[in-house]
């Protein structure tokens, strides 16, 4: 039997990317705004690699570079071999394509559908920033691990209710212990954190909620989940909907996962974070298993 054995939340920006290839090429190093957020996910990629997940689970939002409003479901599952990177406008950067696993897109696609969740199943998924952005920081290349990418919808209204993200979440849990190889599943989700990018509020932010959420999340769900989405989009820009993904993410471990890791900055236009969760019984080294948080300007 398959188990979850963490959980990651973690934002995600277009800018974080740009700024993964030039900080790593030709030993420039990361520029000021940008260093601290390479510093910050060392800890998350020494977690990761001492986890050793055989597969990943990825909950994100496309951001229409590969869905359009024509065609834009509200959850949709990648089944395939590999999923390829979206050209969002630059080109494509140097970065192998996604390593899929058809056993997994299956039979999750299949437990989703029989739990009462309408997929969408994509065969040739194209994924943009919402994983490449921060997929870097936290794993070499060539990608060790597969992953299961799942799409929901953050951009066009009505957006998916925070319960149905937490229950989500639940599926995805059962999912993967119904599955019958002996594999370590690490269920990540990433969105925001505040944001807005359009408008007359372009550029708003809220530090202050980044941290209030991340320390609010391991043991305080249901209240970040009483909130309605449109309190997080006023209070830290539209954009910061996508904090509910999260909730995917928490509600697929169990109510003892403890967090080890809750790390904030703000490089620029989007507030940057992340949260690490292991289940009970999950050995990882001393060090990297004692809760720390950290905020860095």
């Amino acid at each position: 039997m398959a188990c979850v054995v963490a959980g990651i939340g973690i934002s995600h920006t277009p800018s974080m990317g740009i700024e993964f290839d030039r900080g790593t090429a030709g030993g420039t190093g990361f520029s000021q705004r940008w260093q601290p957020w390479y510093d910050g996910t060392r800890r998350i990629e020494r977690l990761l690699r001492a986890l050793a997940p055989d597969h990943l689970v990825v909950v994100y939002n496309d951001h229409l570079n590969y869905f359009d409003l024509d065609n834009y479901p509200t959850l949709a599952i990648g089944v395939g071999e590999r999923f390829r990177q979206a050209d969002e406008g630059w080109g494509l950067r140097h970065l192998p394509d996604l390593n899929g696993d058809v056993r997994w897109g299956l039979h999750l696609t299949e437990h989703l559908v029989t739990s009462e969740f309408d997929m969408t199943v994509s065969q040739d998924l194209a994924v943009d920033h919402g994983i490449f952005s921060w997929l870097p920081y936290l794993l070499e290349r060539p990608w060790p691990v597969t992953v299961t990418p799942i799409a929901v919808n953050m951009i066009r209204h009505p957006l998916p209710t925070a319960r149905r993200l937490h229950a989500l979440g639940r599926a995805l849990r059962t999912g993967v212990e119904s599955f019958a190889a002996d594999e370590r599943v690490v269920v990540i989700a990433t969105g925001g954190m505040s944001h807005q990018i359009s408008g007359a509020r372009f550029g708003i932010a809220n530090e202050g909620l980044d941290r209030w959420f991340l320390d609010m999340l391991p043991d305080h769900l249901d209240q970040l989940m009483a909130i309605p989405v449109r309190e997080y989009m006023r209070y830290g820009g539209t954009e910061a909907a996508e904090l509910s993904l999260w909730f995917a993410m928490r509600s697929a471990l169990s109510a003892d996962a403890r967090a080890v890791y809750r790390f904030q900055t703000f490089p620029a236009i989007t507030g940057c974070g992340a949260l690490v969760m292991l289940e009970p019984g999950v050995a990882v080294d001393d060090d990297l298993a004692e809760d720390t948080k950290e905020t860095t300007r």
